[in-house]
């Protein structure tokens, strides 16, 4: 009887020490690094999506008529790409890369074709956008016209006084994503 009663106290402190050096149950991250999550993002950050880590260049935030949504200026290389964050009664979030082969007219069609597939127009308006990295700066104004296509893909259309800017895409799940803490610096 005693035997056992040593045994439990054994496995008692064991478990109490690995609990104890994994965390003890905080929720704190260990070693001071910040995790950055969807809402926290700052200049810096890695966005990692679909085996490939994206910087993050600058946080765009629009406005229309005191609605606020967020996209994020991500960038490998020379590529060029948007995490859209939406947070409504729902959490919408895409990931939509720029494309110069999409000719459209200003302002776009009801409907546009882009690689085979056919988008249709969801929702149109005018934003006043904030850019993180000029923050003195006045605020832009853009028309945009968002698509939905087959599935989750999505297509984007911006307007910034006459020069069009398209991105396409699809609408992506957070656990989709991972986000690694930058130094808050530039990389492009």
């Amino acid at each position: 009887m005693i035997n056992i009663f040593w045994l439990l106290i054994i496995v008692v402190l064991v478990a109490m020490t690995v609990w104890y050096f994994k965390g003890g149950g905080s929720t704190q991250p260990t070693g001071g690094l910040r995790q950055p999550t969807l809402f926290t993002l700052r200049l810096g950050d890695v966005v990692q999506y679909d085996n490939i880590d994206w910087i993050i260049e600058d946080k765009l935030t629009y406005n229309q008529d005191g609605w606020e949504w967020v996209e994020y200026l991500l960038q490998d290389g020379d590529r060029i790409a948007f995490l859209s964050v939406d947070d409504d009664d729902t959490l919408d979030v895409s990931f939509t890369e720029v494309v110069k082969d999409c000719p459209v007219d200003n302002p776009p069609a009801e409907q546009i074709t882009y690689a085979e597939r056919q988008y249709k127009k969801e929702e149109s308006g005018t934003a006043q956008l904030k850019r993180t990295r000029k923050p003195n700066s006045p605020a832009e104004t853009c028309q945009y016209y968002d698509y939905s296509g087959p599935g989750e893909a999505v297509l984007s259309v911006e307007s910034w006084g006459g020069e069009i800017e398209v991105s396409v895409g699809q609408t992506v799940r957070p656990y989709q994503l991972t986000f690694l803490p930058g130094d808050g610096e530039s990389v492009y």
